[in-house]
């Protein structure tokens, strides 16, 4: 019998996350979120409209599932793995927020007396690259200096920040705003959000980066100490941080983040022609070496899926194949603890194993 898996949410990355399931005979995913007039993607199924006391909504749609995705900004995680816990289901989103994840992990110890598992920021950045950092940092020496690089951009950039609505702009603002937890010296560190800047090549492409917040927040804390330095920067189009900064710091709007976040969502174009870049580069006293991957945007059976929703689903689905494997034990599973090794097991790994990028980064 298929596994049934409730989807959170009626936006894109909520239906790619379910098409993804449905994709795979083992899974017979269902779609719930409180907006009625979400248009669905063909195929897919939904429950009627979470309407009413939201804990009342949640343990009725809960009823019959074996796990919940949580993949809409709208609800909060906290109290959907509260209504997954009560219910019986296994817990598991996409959410970027790094107070979001430690508020899922205070509940660890119920959902193990339980026999389930916890796995917030299962997405792109925390979540697929998190893991790949993981990967990278069991492997280095106390003197080496890890940074890992990011970009989630249009294959066409068609205006002066470089940008389009590509995935959550919630997300988006989190990194832009939230500090920057990094290691530095060995010691735990926090940097200003769009702070660090410095120029990359990528493929003969120009980028430039800076540092964003929450991807490695979890790593940070566990590997200070042991490494002599860790932090994550954003990739973008040469221009886009000014533009940015300009809007945050001399435009006031980061005393006003709804206008921000307003701003971005309806003056930036919508895409699903995008390119994921993941880069890692290792530094110490002796050498420099880097680690490189690109995701495209592809065509499948339901049209144009682009390169950050393929790559976020099919982290989440490969996530919960593991938990059902015996993989991740019961308790939290914190963005990084599933290797890549790991994943490798799962028939949705192909969607997360890029063709090595052509060129490095220097």
């Amino acid at each position: 019998m298929a596994y049934p898996v409730l989807v959170l949410g009626s936006g894109r990355m909520a239906q790619r996350i379910a098409q993804t399931f449905a994709d795979d005979p083992r899974y017979a995913p269902v779609l719930a979120a409180r907006d009625a007039d979400a248009a669905l993607a063909p195929g897919l199924r939904a429950l009627p409209p979470l309407t009413g006391a939201l804990s009342e909504a949640l343990a009725q749609a809960l009823r019959g599932q074996q796990a919940v995705v949580l993949a809409d900004p709208a609800l909060t995680a906290a109290e959907v793995a509260r209504a997954a816990i009560a219910a019986g289901c296994h817990y598991l989103d996409i959410v970027e927020s790094a107070a979001s994840g430690a508020a899922v992990g205070h509940l660890a110890t119920d959902a193990a007396g339980a026999g389930l598992t916890l796995a917030p920021g299962c997405g792109l950045a925390p979540g697929w690259v998190t893991a790949l950092a993981a990967e990278a940092l069991a492997t280095a020496g106390p003197a080496d200096r890890i940074t890992v690089f990011v970009g989630v951009l249009p294959a066409k950039a068609s205006n002066r920040l470089g940008y389009a609505n590509m995935w959550g702009i919630e997300g988006l603002v989190a990194e832009y705003t939230a500090p920057c937890l990094a290691i530095r010296d060995g010691k735990l560190t926090e940097l200003p959000p769009l702070s660090e800047e410095e120029a990359v090549q990528f493929g003969g492409m120009g980028l430039e980066a800076f540092a964003t917040a929450g991807s490695l927040d979890a790593l940070a804390r566990d590997w200070q100490g042991r490494i002599a330095g860790l932090e994550f920067k954003t990739l973008r189009h040469p221009g886009h941080l000014d533009y940015i900064r300009f809007l945050l710091d001399d435009l006031g709007l980061s005393k006003r983040l709804f206008q921000f976040r307003t701003l971005l969502t309806t003056a930036l174009p919508r895409t699903e022609d995008d390119r994921v870049i993941i880069a890692i580069r290792r530094r110490n006293q002796a050498s420099e070496h880097w680690d490189s991957r690109l995701l495209q945007a592809r065509q499948d059976h339901t049209g144009a899926v682009s390169a950050v929703s393929s790559v976020t689903a099919a982290h989440v689905c490969a996530t919960l194949d593991a938990i059902r494997a015996g993989d991740a034990v019961p308790g939290l599973v914190a963005p990084g603890d599933l290797r890549p090794g790991v994943l490798r097991r799962s028939p949705f790994y192909g969607l997360l194993d890029p063709q090595a990028a052509s060129g490095r980064a220097v």
